[in-house]
């Protein structure tokens, strides 16, 4: 995988968010936990790399941490808490507070999983719903060094589209930004992985209609397809979601809140998700 450095005026962070890196660094290294950056904060890494501004922006830091086991999870935040000033959150138990008030979200997978959700004693929320995190992390994750000397591993692009669409599945009441940042990567993806596109995707361009957006959408889903291999259930779920809001104009909730970023219409949006699906299939069958 690819190794990528990035300054922190091109990730829209404060310098001083190395000395609460610093910290996580320490105590994933203690208990040997590896992880990667997922969410809003791997998105800023993918545009802020390709001077790309996201339209919406976030001050939260999410981890995916792969971990055998609740104890260990616990020693983990445990040690946070008492050697490297982190602080409890009591409205969710996955989540630490830093010295400045960012919010950390430690979400664990691996062993730890039962049926594809992780359960922790705790206040809050304590049950957190993890498919795809293991699927994301096997087929393979780049690199980041920051200004500072810290290195992450972080969550691809199609990586990050496929958890926004299984969590905005799991709670689409309150997470419908998750499709805002959804349409805000798709626009942006080909001058992302324009080179890649060129040299691995060079079909698409044999229909002299398509849109360089709907080229996109269509390699969008065939790396994630490529990466639902790895789990039937997970990819017939994500197909399903997709499927459930490409049927019908009227009822489709993804084409909706698409409107608000692209100002075009439902039936344009349900084009774009039928590449994704189009191109998922293709990547299922490799």
């Amino acid at each position: 995988m690819s190794s990528y450095k990035i300054s922190y005026d091109q990730l829209r962070q404060d310098p001083a968010i190395a000395r609460m890196l610093d910290a996580l660094e320490r105590g994933f290294t203690k208990f040997k936990v590896d992880f990667y950056l997922v969410g809003a904060l791997a998105r800023d890494m993918w545009l802020g790399m390709n001077n790309k501004r996201p339209k919406r922006t976030t001050t939260d830091v999410d981890f995916a941490v792969f971990i055998p086991d609740t104890k260990t999870y616990n020693e983990l935040k445990d040690y946070l808490i008492s050697e490297e000033g982190f602080n409890s959150y009591h409205g969710n138990s996955f989540v630490l507070i830093w010295k400045d008030g960012t919010e950390v979200d430690l979400m664990p997978f691996g062993d730890i999983e039962d049926n594809g959700k992780v359960h922790v004693e705790g206040t809050g929320y304590t049950t957190i719903h993890v498919d795809g995190f293991r699927e994301v992390y096997e087929e393979g994750l780049p690199d980041m060094e920051l200004e500072s000397g810290n290195r992450f591993k972080f969550c691809t692009l199609a990586g990050v589209v496929l958890l926004k669409i299984i969590a905005w599945d799991d709670r689409p009441e309150v997470r419908r930004d998750d499709i805002l940042d959804i349409s805000d990567m798709l626009k942006h993806y080909f001058s992302i992985h324009e080179e890649e596109i060129y040299e691995n995707h060079n079909d698409l361009f044999l229909d002299e209609n398509a849109e360089l957006i709907e080229i996109a959408a269509t390699v969008l889903g065939r790396e994630m397809g490529e990466i639902l291999k790895r789990n039937e259930e997970i990819a017939n779920r994500v197909k399903g979601i997709i499927e459930e809001n490409t049927r019908d104009q009227h009822n489709s909730r993804m084409g909706a809140i698409m409107t608000e970023y692209f100002d075009n219409t439902v039936e344009d949006n349900i084009g774009l998700l039928m590449r994704i699906l189009s191109g998922i299939n293709e990547g299922n069958k490799k």
